[in-house]
């Protein structure tokens, strides 16, 4: 009977003494950063392989969903975020090739049956010293240090007025 005194006595004791403490939570967890195919872009975002399985991501704001496409069509990977609360966020592509028109490169080739560049104000073509300039106003022009024009057959050149220096 003394012993559950004690014990009794002990814990009135202990809870006057004030609060239990309790542990501090570790800190918080950090977004996970990881690699992934894209399989289909959707309205919502997209479809991701991720190993054997497939997963849904959204799209951060600042990646544009052409350059997710571009890597659909390219099969490289995307650079996937996974939040705290396990959504998926596709943050960028690794591009794995220079690109055209964004990568300076030693070389490109295009080869197409057709190929149409279309600039509303005026498109230039240029190398080193020469250059070829088509503006909307419906103007050609050509410079160089020297320009040749050959044909096989006729060479037809037709204006209103031709002016030589």
């Amino acid at each position: 009977m003394k012993r559950a005194t004690n014990v009794r006595g002990i814990e009135a004791a202990s809870a006057k003494r004030g609060p239990r403490l309790q542990p501090v939570p570790g800190p918080a967890r950090r977004p996970a950063l990881f690699t992934a195919e894209v399989h289909a872009l959707r309205e919502d975002g997209v479809v991701l392989g991720i190993g054997h399985s497939t997963a849904p991501a959204k799209l951060d704001p600042s990646v544009h969903p052409t350059v997710i496409e571009g890597a659909r069509a390219r099969c490289e990977r995307v650079l996937v975020e996974e939040n705290a609360d396990g959504t998926l966020v596709v943050i960028g592509a690794l591009r794995t090739q220079p690109t055209p028109g964004v990568d300076a490169a030693e070389s490109y080739t295009i080869k197409a049956k057709r190929i149409a560049l279309d600039a509303g104000e005026e498109l230039s073509l240029s190398a080193q010293t020469a250059a070829v300039v088509l503006r909307a106003i419906g103007e050609v022009e050509t410079y160089a240090e020297r320009i040749l024009s050959r044909a096989e057959g006729v060479h037809k050149i037709v204006g209103r007025m031709l002016r030589l220096n």
